[in-house]
């Protein structure tokens, strides 16, 4: 009788999972987000984003700073993604130079990123010295 109850206590402990389970969705081992929808209705194809900032009076004291960044996308998610440009113009009694340009989140097989880049620039407009540092960012967005 003790192992015809034993048996039965093993058997009843095996079927709670599967009761448990019975009817749900699996849960999916990747987070996709809005991206990919569970089917990857996100968009498909290359192109190239911008980010710009600029300052002073052109051809009397002006930099413009710059960052370029090549994508493709295949479903919502990032295949490729590179700084194709980083630098910085100036014009009259100006000067500027590039620091850095990295990849700050996301990238290849998630959805977005985030690319930022430094530069460095001084100039003078009616006697007055500015300097500083430029940052600009390129965001690539969900979907």
């Amino acid at each position: 009788m003790r192992k015809a109850l034993l048996m039965f206590a093993l058997l009843a402990a095996l079927a709670v999972p599967a009761v448990a389970t019975a009817g749900k969705t699996p849960v999916p081992g990747v987070i996709c987000g809005t991206a990919c929808d569970g089917g990857g209705g996100g968009w498909s194809g290359c192109t190239q984003q911008t980010a710009d900032d600029h300052n002073g009076i052109r051809w009397l004291s002006y930099y413009h700073h710059y960052l370029i960044v090549n994508y493709c996308k295949v479903n919502g998610l990032i295949t490729s993604a590179s700084i194709v440009a980083h630098g910085c113009d100036f014009e009259g009694a100006a000067a500027c130079t590039t620091g850095p340009a990295w990849l700050e989140s996301g990238g290849v097989g998630t959805g977005w990123a985030t690319f930022t880049g430094r530069a460095y620039y001084i100039g003078a407009l009616g006697g007055v010295a500015f300097a500083g540092t430029s940052s600009v960012t390129v965001n690539i967005p969900l979907g």
